[in-house]
């Protein structure tokens, strides 16, 4: 059994089930994107991302039966995906179902201290977030100013890394920084369940990551962001979070200047926060199972179009 913290929930927030059912599909453009979501890409006026960023397409379920999910485009940028605006509060709960289509491609030279920028690497991350640099999926919160991408946010929540093909515990913040390998190993075409608590009054993250073919719970493991190893955790600024996302975000192949490097990362996202509150179960929404997409998935004519 998974741990869950105990808080008040009359303070926490736990989003509303999304599915994307009942998105229309096909076009490629917002007219399939969901409703009561905000397109990562228009926070940034400076991006480079496609507009729209992600869209809801036809893909298999765990049965091999056509179901609907949102995923993100097979283009490089720092970031693609989805957000809601959510209050600041003391307590967060996200959780989404996970399917890594494609590890996109990085690059290690610019994955390095910058000599020019105590602090931060070549490709603009913070120093101590080499393994995240480049992301095809998190599950998480962020800070958002309107003006900074929300790859380039504070963050706290589950990564995928395109570093370590594993699942990463992460807290990057104005005050800490925090990465811990999660110690699973992710297959291209397998879908995950992705949980993370974070009690911001405390500084304690929680993540969960299961196995939805099996039931099995893979990693669960906390951190304790109040270790002055991490940095000083202040809960007035570190826990203050105003959007749920699921986003994308290629840092080193952004910035790489190896024109031999240009495979992004795919990634598809579906059943986001099934139950309310929930206490994390293994299984809180469509059972979906390990699955490669096949050749008639929109995703194989969304890499045309973008080709």
């Amino acid at each position: 059994m998974s741990t869950r913290l105990e808080v008040d929930s009359s303070k926490s927030f736990s989003g509303s089930p999304e599915t994307f059912q009942g998105v229309s599909t096909g076009t490629f453009t917002y007219s399939s994107f969901p409703s009561g979501w905000k397109d990562v890409a228009s926070v940034d006026p400076a991006t480079t991302s496609p507009k729209p960023s992600a869209v809801v397409i036809k893909t298999q379920d765990a049965h091999g039966e056509s179901t609907k999910a949102l995923a993100t485009f097979p283009a490089v940028a720092l970031s693609q995906g989805i957000y809601r605006d959510i209050s600041p509060t003391n307590y967060y709960n996200s959780q989404a179902d996970v399917r890594i289509d494609q590890f996109g491609q990085t690059d290690p030279t610019v994955n390095v201290p910058d000599p020019e920028k105590p602090g931060f690497l070549l490709c603009g991350c913070p120093i101590g977030t080499e393994e995240v640099a480049d992301v095809p999926m998190a599950v998480g919160f962020l800070a958002l100013d309107g003006k900074i991408d929300p790859g380039d946010a504070p963050f706290v929540g589950l990564m995928a890394s395109a570093e370590t093909h594993t699942w990463h515990l992460v807290a990057g913040t104005q005050n800490v920084i925090a990465d811990l390998n999660m110690g699973v190993t992710i297959q291209e075409g397998h879908w995950y369940r992705a949980q993370t608590d974070f009690d911001a009054d405390k500084g304690v993250l929680h993540g969960v990551v299961s196995d939805i073919s099996s039931g099995a719970i893979l990693a669960d493991k906390m951190l304790f962001l109040k270790d002055p190893k991490y940095g000083a955790y202040d809960p007035t600024v570190d826990g203050k979070l105003n959007a749920e996302a699921f986003f994308d975000g290629e840092h080193t192949l952004a910035n790489s200047h190896d024109p031999s490097l240009t495979q992004p990362a795919l990634a598809v996202v579906d059943n986001i926060d099934p139950a309310k509150y929930s206490a994390m179960p293994v299984d809180g929404g469509h059972s979906m199972h390990g699955h490669v997409p096949t050749p008639y998935d929109d995703r194989s004519h969304m890499i045309a179009m973008m080709s």
